[in-house]
């Protein structure tokens, strides 16, 4: 990747950005030149990724704590964003949770609401709130603006797994929804694609290596390239996606797992 300022002028908002996979992104996009709008729930964790950035980039920030799952908070953020900016090219889907180690069957009923709140009606009240404005930033060619949903490896054909039942289904659903987005926004050239990262130290997993490796060990999984993920790595494939390099890719699913869903059941 150049070391070029390819998102200069142009405003990313990330959501689920006060610590993981959404910190780093943050970092990486403002290291492009990127303005951002950093959402979470935990303003606390908004303030270290804000902190973080200012260290070493001149860029604006925004900070939006906004529950996603809720609509009229993601119509707020989105007047308050639009008061500070005048474009988003970047959404960022990343806002997640996991909802425990249950068969999809033996999850209770609030269980289920909460995921699939926050994991799928949670981007599809951002991509709504924002695809209007992002069709009109003419601005911006070739594409307009770019959505980047951040899924999972368990909502892939390989690695769907039941002990992550309703995870699993809430990330098969994101990528379903990545597929249709790129379908409805393409003609107004809008990209819309997913990033499927396997196992990776991040709060979802506590930051815990030894409980990956348990999760792992419990199924039986073992990965061809034997490291646990770190986070920068996803941020790295998000910075390739926002870059022109990407301006023609649409629709799909960038799996990032050394190896883990091709190795089931052959290693």
């Amino acid at each position: 990747m150049t070391n070029n300022k390819f998102l200069e002028g142009k405003v990313a908002l990330i959501t689920g950005s006060g610590s993981g996979f959404g910190r780093e992104m943050a970092i990486a996009f403002a290291d492009k030149g990127a303005d951002l709008v950093i959402n979470d729930i935990n303003i606390n964790g908004l303030k270290e990724t804000r902190d973080l950035i200012l260290k070493d980039h001149n860029v604006e920030i925004l900070l939006a704590k906004a529950d996603i799952s809720n609509s009229e908070e993601v119509k707020a953020m989105t007047k308050q964003v639009f008061e500070k900016f005048d474009n988003v090219f970047l959404l960022v889907n990343n806002a997640g949770i996991d909802g425990g180690l249950y068969a999809s069957l033996k999850a209770k009923e609030e269980i289920y609401d909460k995921v699939m709140a926050v994991n799928v009606k949670g981007a599809w009240n951002c991509a709504k709130a924002l695809f209007r404005k992002m069709k009109g930033q003419r601005q911006f060619k070739p594409v307009r603006a770019k959505i980047i949903n951040i899924a999972s490896c368990a909502g892939t054909q390989n690695g769907i797994n039941p002990l992550l039942g309703i995870y699993s289904a809430s990330k098969a659903t994101l990528i379903a929804f990545t597929k249709l987005w790129a379908l409805e926004l393409g003609p107004s050239d809008i990209t819309v694609n997913a990033i499927s990262p396997g196992v990776f130290l991040t709060p979802i997993y506590k930051n815990d290596p030894k409980l990956i490796r348990q999760l792992l060990d419990t199924r039986g999984v073992k990965l061809p390239i034997d490291k646990i993920g770190d986070a920068k790595w996803v941020a790295d494939v998000a910075l390739f996606l926002a870059s022109p390099a990407a301006d023609y890719i649409t629709g799909q699913n960038m799996i990032i797992d050394g190896g883990l869903t091709i190795s089931i059941n052959k290693l």
